[in-house]
């Protein structure tokens, strides 16, 4: 797939990477129909993470066709909950879990995620809302709206990791901020000021991809 390098470092990083065989149907589907998927070493530290972790129970804002969500439950044997509001993209994902026998595991949750995530934390969708795993990749001016709910269904010891987060370089004023992207640029800066400021979270900004951010909901000491 013709990924975009912004620099030699990172031309260097992704020839490195090997390819992992299993996910090639679906990097080739989403190449030939223009679906934008985690960038190759966004999904390798994202595949690290979850073999480190190997989370019981993953929530996933943003599922597209399921590229992450496989990366979560090949790699696992945690149940997914899942939200899409493309319903081509769902179906699509749909077969690609069917294929690859992935769909006991699998919980998709269709529409709006600004409608969804919230009523996922308060238990009026017919879901668990108690994750161990929260990767969060979906429309990014709806990150810090998401935040306070994400922090409510994460478990102590969990994980939120966040994708996009430097916004091909704009969050730190590395490059230009069109017009059209102010307001997200705007909600990403205040999505990583208050998940790295929230002294429940222990928060890094990793340079990785296209910008992730790391959190781990602190354990209570008693």
């Amino acid at each position: 797939m013709p990924y975009k390098t912004p620099n030699k470092t990172s031309k260097y990083v992704r020839e490195l990477l090997p390819i992992d065989e299993k996910l090639l149907p679906l990097i080739d589907f989403a190449d030939a129909h223009n679906i934008p998927v985690l960038l190759p070493e966004s999904a390798v530290f994202l595949k690290q993470l979850i073999l480190l972790k190997q989370p019981k129970n993953a929530l996933e804002i943003g599922m597209g066709i399921g590229y992450s969500g496989h990366i979560i439950l090949q790699n696992s044997n945690a149940n997914l909950t899942t939200v899409e509001i493309d319903k081509t993209r769902i179906e699509t994902a749909k077969e690609f879990f069917k294929t690859n026998t992935l769909c006991d595991r699998t919980c998709i949750l269709c529409g709006d995620e600004g409608e969804i995530v919230p009523k996922l934390s308060d238990g009026s969708v017919g879901a668990d809302n108690r994750f161990d795993f929260i990767f969060l990749d979906g429309a990014k001016a709806k990150y810090t709206k998401h935040l306070p709910y994400l922090k409510k269904m994460l478990v102590e010891g969990g994980i939120l990791l966040a994708d996009n987060v430097l916004f091909n370089g704009m969050v730190s004023g590395e490059n230009e901020t069109g017009n059209t992207k102010r307001s997200i640029v705007k909600n990403l800066r205040n999505f990583l000021e208050s998940v790295c400021s929230d002294n429940d979270f222990i928060t890094s900004v990793i340079n990785v991809g296209d910008g992730m951010s790391l959190s781990i909901k602190k354990l209570t000491i008693r």
